[in-house]
């Protein structure tokens, strides 16, 4: 079941395209073996690098703002900036546009690379996409799945306001008050951190678990690497969709309850004191999978974001 169906949203193909990849509610379905090859900006601007095994990789920016800008006036400034480019390099440039209904352009250049690509603009939350196919080959049929891959885009939360990310194995939604704070992405683990004021949420992956749980029991190996030794409260095991996992709940100790209540008076905001969490092994993809929610009442968040989390 794809990611798009399990958070309530749904897309329409022309090709199947297994891998899907979303950052900063920008979530695109590609083939196999294509990967995030790099990212910058945040919610409101920012830019995506998705890379194929061959010569071909997929350009995306996105703005988010309120007011109505002029979609030619964008793409125009963009294809002088990589005709300025072209000549540095020596290179003939030449590009065209064609209009593609009423918030949407179709471009195509060739300079140094060629390019299909089409810029939209959303017409329920005025995001901006630019979106360009390139290939140093000037064999690759590019259109058939520029238009496969282009036609799968989301650019904003779902129905039930939910944001999708998805990379480097790790699958899964928070919900659309939740910003991203920090990041890890590391050999073999992928950490993301969001807030929402005083509340937190932290969502890993972390891949040849087993290995690196040789000779632990869960319940000790999570109070040490993943510092569930932190706050107090209880720890109970259960199964996850049949793989073992641990639930726990509590409060920050002492000290650090102290810390955030006087940051919370500066804030004006609940201080974040209680903890949810929730780790679980999956001998499948031999990765463990761990969610911490710290907030200041009592929800149902942390069973809804594992219930999001696709690990097989």
């Amino acid at each position: 079941m794809s990611m798009a169906k399990r958070a309530g949203g749904s897309t329409a193909v022309r090709m199947p395209l297994p891998v899907s990849i979303a950052w900063q509610g920008i979530q695109l379905e590609l083939p196999a073996d294509w990967y995030l090859n790099g990212f910058s900006g945040d919610w409101r601007e920012g830019v995506l690098t998705i890379s194929s095994p061959g010569k071909t990789h997929l350009d995306i920016k996105w703005v988010r703002t309120r007011a109505r800008s002029d979609l030619q006036f964008h793409l125009q400034r963009f294809l002088k900036q990589l005709e300025r480019d072209a000549r540095k390099q020596r290179a003939r440039f030449t590009g065209t546009i064609e209009p593609e209904g009423e918030q949407s352009l179709r471009f195509r250049w060739n300079g140094h690379e060629q390019a299909v690509g089409r810029i939209r603009r959303c017409p329920d939350c005025q995001c901006i996409t630019l979106m360009q196919l390139c290939s140093a080959s000037r064999h690759e049929p590019l259109h058939t799945l520029a238009s496969a891959i282009f036609d799968t885009l989301l650019d904003h939360p779902d129905e039930h306001g939910w944001v999708e990310w998805s990379l480097y194995g790790l699958q899964t939604a928070v919900p659309e008050r939740f910003r991203l704070e920090s990041h890890a992405i590391l050999t073999g683990q992928t950490r993301l951190s969001f807030r929402a004021g005083r509340e937190r949420l932290t969502i890993e992956r972390i891949a040849r678990a087993e290995q690196l749980m040789r000779g632990w029991s869960m319940s000790d190996w999570v109070h040490a690497w993943l510092r569930w030794d932190r706050w107090h409260g209880t720890r109970e095991p259960f199964e996850f969709e049949g793989d073992p996992a641990l639930i726990g709940q509590g409060r920050l100790h002492l000290g650090t309850m102290m810390s955030e209540s006087l940051q919370s008076l500066f804030t004006l905001r609940r201080p974040a004191w209680r903890i949810r969490a929730v780790a679980w092994l999956c001998p499948e993809r031999n990765a463990l999978f761990h969610i911490l929610h710290q907030g200041s009442r009592k929800d149902n968040l942390l069973d809804e974001v594992m219930a999001r989390t696709i690990c097989h």
